[in-house]
């Protein structure tokens, strides 16, 4: 007999030997037809042999698209930030500020409508339920009270702040005016723009920790001043944290407008 020839097999139910192309028992008329070579690759595809080697996936460019996305987006704000500091240094009394807003504002805009499906479920009343109020509240006091006093120490030291509200007398802002640009805008384009669009794209690629880590960095360096760098970058942490335990963007829009708002009240009626 050939060896490549397979053993006869034996009918299940009566135990009549079977030709090797038998489909049904010629003694009890069982089926016996054997498996469909179909059948037998899927079976062999969800388990296949110890020793074959099964390929890794292959590397996508997704991550490389989020890290290009997060530097074209920081790369413009830190250049208007740039070209803001430079005009002040200019010409100290130019309204470079409002121009430096309305820039940002398009782009992130650009940015958010480009996301938007990540970032409208970031915007959605719904988010801000009850368990969002709570850590609200406890985001709130630690930057109150702990850039409170960080501020406090700063002034009390002789260091030199910039005050918003210098920007009344050099041009001639209204209060209001004052709050949408320096509460309002900040609020709500900033956080699209650091605890939305990079930290998303961040946190895809490096880790949510390490994420928010390097959100907080890049917010402290966009206003360019080396004095509030530490507290900057802690409320990136704050505005950050509040971000991931919430999975909202309407906390840290709250939390960041308050501050800048108590900021203003503050400086108005010492």
């Amino acid at each position: 007999m050939d060896s490549e020839t397979p053993a006869p097999a034996n009918c299940a139910k009566c135990g009549t030997a079977l030709r090797a192309d038998a489909r049904f028992c010629a003694r009890c008329g069982t089926r016996c037809s054997p498996a469909e070579p179909e059948s037998l690759a899927v079976a062999e595809s969800a388990h296949p042999p110890k020793d074959t080697w099964v390929a890794e996936p292959v590397a996508t460019t997704e991550r490389w698209d989020d890290l290009r996305a997060v530097a074209w987006l920081y790369g413009l704000l830190l250049l208007t930030s740039l070209i803001c500091g430079w005009g002040y240094s200019v010409n100290p009394d130019g309204d470079f500020v409002f121009w430096t807003t309305l820039v940002d504002a398009a782009v992130i805009t650009g940015f958010a409508v480009y996301y938007r499906n990540e970032i409208l479920p970031l915007l959605h009343p719904s988010g801000f339920d009850g368990r969002a109020g709570t850590m609200l509240a406890i985001a709130a006091a630690v930057q109150f009270v702990g850039l409170g006093i960080a501020f406090y120490l700063l002034e009390k030291a002789g260091v030199p702040v910039e005050r918003v509200t210098d920007e009344i007398q050099r041009h001639d802002y209204s209060v209001w005016q004052l709050f949408a640009l320096y509460s309002l805008a900040p609020a709500v384009f900033e956080e699209i723009a650091f605890r939305g669009v990079i930290y998303e794209r961040l946190r895809r690629v490096l880790g949510e920790r390490e994420g928010w880590l390097v959100q907080a960095a890049f917010f402290s360096v966009l206003h360019l001043s080396p004095i509030i760098f530490p507290t900057h970058f802690a409320m990136g942490l704050i505005l950050g944290w509040l971000r991931m335990r919430t999975r909202s963007l309407l906390p840290g829009m709250v939390l960041h407008g308050a501050w800048n708002a108590a900021v203003i009240l503050l400086e108005l009626y010492q």
